[in-house]
């Protein structure tokens, strides 16, 4: 027996193997599932929590006016949150992907917008890292890594959605430059970038990855989206109209960037279900606190059977998320193969997600569609979850793909 995160289980489902049904999932047979955190990560965990408390609060109202607070940057920056995840020569921590789940749940337990923000600067980094030169880690990744610019990260068109086959943006080679035309829907934190990591189609048809820079001539932006939720995390339209950039732009090799994209999905999937259990803690002990103050017929309503059955779904539900969450960062942690593992976290937790803070907002009855209660807000926050990094539509069909067969095209 190993005992795990307070559960004693079986060695064999531990090591990777269900009596008479082979391996389980990808996980090497033999290797030990450990989910108890270091004692380093415990730190880390508390920190983070010390800085959520201390810094967020006060940024609340200014992004739910759809406003994002430069301000934080260079305080994010001094903490290390854009640099979890990379080498100390660059300026990282070389913490590794539990560091980076428990940093994007922390912070969503206030304030999930900001989360998304430290998610697409890990995301955007993690490509620098993987597939960068020398000097384009120098000119990119140490900058981002001091909250000194921002970086976004571009594939959704108009017409694709999540199939990669419909890509329409092009990457034309002329005399030692690239000319970039085409569209990008849906960019987060498009007007504030310095630069986008733009998915585009050569003349061959093969989809290479490019560093544009947004500042340059022939780039525009469509209005800023006054969305529902994660307010503050500026959504829009970026437009290349026979954009330049130098050949030296090309991040990575030429072609064969779907295997790039599919990575960037899976750490955006994990940065997304870390952030929604943030969101469902925060609910619990949102809708705990209430229902110990709230009184009725003379008596708090936490010792009704109807919030008490909420209270322990909610509960029951968190656990469980908590648990696929984890083990999805301890596989990529060994460096698994967790496509699978990735799609089932964004499909059950994001779903999960919406019934908890329906929950919660049921606990606080009328009072929870009062944007002077917290709910209100993660009520919003929490359906947005469900649409981003590929819709629950998209993550069914890229569960079931491996689970019948049948092959597709996408990739959300």
């Amino acid at each position: 027996m190993l005992v795990t995160a307070g559960l004693v289980m079986p060695r064999e489902i531990c090591e990777g193997t269900n009596p008479g049904q082979g391996p389980v999932s990808d996980v090497e047979e033999g290797r030990e599932m450990d989910f108890n955190f270091t004692k380093e990560h415990e730190m880390f965990r508390a920190e983070v929590r010390k800085f959520v408390q201390r810094e967020l609060p006060p940024l609340v109202p200014i992004m739910e006016n759809n406003q994002f607070p430069h301000e934080i940057r260079k305080k994010m920056a001094e903490f290390g949150f854009y640099g979890i995840l990379f080498p100390k020569e660059y300026g990282g921590q070389e913490g590794d992907y539990t560091m980076l789940v428990i940093a994007m749940e922390e912070i969503a337990k206030e304030l999930p917008a900001l989360a998304i923000h430290l998610q697409l600067s890990a995301v955007a980094g993690d490509e620098f890292r993987k597939y960068g030169t020398e000097k384009q880690k120098q000119e990119w990744l140490v900058p981002l890594i001091k909250g000194e610019h921002i970086v976004c990260f571009a594939f959704t068109e108009p017409d694709t959605g999540s199939d990669p086959g419909m890509l329409k943006t092009t990457a034309i080679p002329t005399n030692g430059k690239y000319v970039i035309n085409g569209a990008k829907r849906f960019i987060t934190h498009a007007t504030m970038a310095k630069a986008c990591l733009t998915f585009a189609k050569e003349p061959n048809g093969d989809i290479s990855l490019f560093i544009v820079p947004l500042q340059n001539a022939g780039v525009s932006f469509g209005p800023i989206e006054d969305k529902l939720g994660l307010r503050g995390t500026i959504l829009s339209d970026i437009y290349y109209d026979n954009v330049e950039i130098p050949e030296e732009n090309l991040l990575g090799s030429h072609g064969g960037k779907f295997n790039e994209l599919k990575d960037a999905m899976i750490l955006g999937k994990m940065c997304l279900s870390a952030q929604c259990l943030g969101i469902m803690e925060a609910c619990l002990e949102e809708s705990v606190k209430y229902a110990e103050n709230r009184f009725q017929r003379g008596r708090p309503i936490s010792t009704f059977l109807s919030i008490r059955t909420h209270v322990a779904e909610m509960a029951s539900k968190i656990e469980a998320c908590r648990w696929l969450l984890y083990h999805n960062a301890w596989l990529s942690d060994n460096k698994m193969n967790n496509i699978r593992e990735a799609a089932i976290n964004k499909l059950f937790i994001t779903q999960t997600a919406v019934e908890v803070v329906r929950s919660a907002v049921q606990i606080h009855g009328p009072y929870g569609i009062c944007k002077q209660y917290k709910v209100e807000r993660l009520f919003r926050d929490g359906k947005m979850y469900e649409l981003l990094e590929g819709t629950s539509e998209v993550q069914r069909e890229l569960i079931a793909r491996r689970v019948i067969g049948r092959p597709s095209n996408l990739l959300g």
